[in-house]
């Protein structure tokens, strides 16, 4: 049977398309190369399939079974795989893009940058060239410079939390601070209310670097770059593989990226609050020796606890591999290869060349 006759049977509905699976169970669909874009193919049964090259993109196959389907080259650029079964199947060299939903699959890894079957050792990765507005793309080294301001500017307002923290161990009356042509000091409630709001300025700058850097990471695809980014020495980035350690990851994330929470120490009064005297603990916020603290800390806390939600999750996503497809690092090594051998032959003429002319000179 032609793959134009698999085409029409499975432009009849999914339906009958499955019923046709189960008569001919000895048959592997032939669609290669073929478009089955935009099509509503829910819970249709592609195993075994031939699908390389095929252009699949922007089709709907929810819970569609996949398994061990030939998909090298596909286009699945904007297509549904939410719960459908991609067991065994080869993605090498397929490309999906970031409309590509893939929810709760099964049979392979859910990467930063895409889909990976260990079965067959392939990933399909997001494409490489996105839109030109997006000024995005592989470059690890853009995303380690991103991942590195981003931890700069962290590490300084974890020091505001420690020298807040120091107001609570050591409770000194007040602590000096230099400045460019003198030095503050500050007692422990007006410094918490600076560090409040340097803390806000601060992670509102961590938040859009480690963004950048993780949407750059959508587009690397190689092996190099997930050496780079995966290993990069900054806790809320670095990817952890083994289960345990990734747990013991994610507790120090969260306390490195909530710290700030420690400020609020300083603008209540907890022998009030511990009675139950609501009142009295309202009666000393509003009395707080702070310019504008009743109504500027309310706003500030609510900008950095919501910095603080969006950094975690931020830090989460980095805790997916970044994934490349082998058949193509392979290819790369055979074409670096092909490439250093013409060099070398080319060098090997070009001295036989300059031999001669020196023997003829002579």
């Amino acid at each position: 049977m032609s793959d134009s006759e698999h085409l029409r049977i499975l432009r009849q509905g999914v339906i009958i398309w499955n019923q046709w699976r189960q008569e001919h169970a000895d048959i592997c669909p032939d669609l290669h190369d073929l478009s089955l874009a935009a099509l509503d193919l829910r819970g249709v049964n592609l195993s075994g399939a031939n699908l390389s090259g095929a252009n699949l993109s922007k089709a709907n196959l929810v819970e569609a079974n996949f398994a061990e389907a030939d998909l090298r080259g596909a286009d699945l650029r904007g297509a549904d795989l939410s719960r459908s079964n991609l067991s065994g199947v080869n993605f090498s060299k397929s490309t999906i893009d970031i409309f590509t939903m893939y929810q709760d699959v099964q049979g392979c890894d859910i990467g930063v940058n895409g889909l990976y079957s260990s079965l067959t050792d392939s990933a399909a990765l997001l494409r490489i060239d996105p839109p030109g507005n997006s000024m995005q793309g592989a470059n690890a080294d853009a995303v380690i410079e991103s991942l590195r301001h981003a931890r700069k500017l962290h590490t300084f307002s974890l020091l505001l939390a420690g020298i807040a923290m120091l107001f609570i161990v050591i409770k000194p009356k007040t602590i000096t601070l230099p400045y460019l042509s003198g030095s503050f000091k500050f007692d422990d409630l007006s410094y918490s209310f600076l560090a409040t709001i340097l803390s806000t300025v601060l992670l509102s700058q961590v938040s859009s670097f480690i963004d950048s850097g993780l949407q750059g990471a959508h587009y690397l695809n190689d092996r190099r770059a997930a050496m780079l980014v995966g290993h990069f020495p900054w806790l809320l980035s670095k990817y952890e593989s083994e289960p345990a350690n990734r747990r013991q990851s994610k507790v120090m994330r969260f306390f490195l990226v909530f710290h700030p929470v420690i400020y609020i120490y300083f603008f209540l009064k907890w022998d009030v609050l511990f009675s139950g005297d609501w009142q009295g603990v309202m009666q000393h916020y509003q009395e707080m020796p702070v310019i504008f603290g009743e109504y500027l800390l309310p706003v500030f806390y609510v900008i950095l606890i919501k910095l603080c939600i969006h950094i975690f999750k931020l830090s989460e996503g980095f805790q997916k591999p970044i994934l490349f497809d082998t058949e193509t690092e392979r290819g790369r090594h055979s074409d670096m290869e092909r490439l250093a051998e013409a060099v070398e032959k080319q060098a090997s003429r070009t001295a036989e060349l300059v031999e001669l002319m020196r023997n003829r000179e002579g």
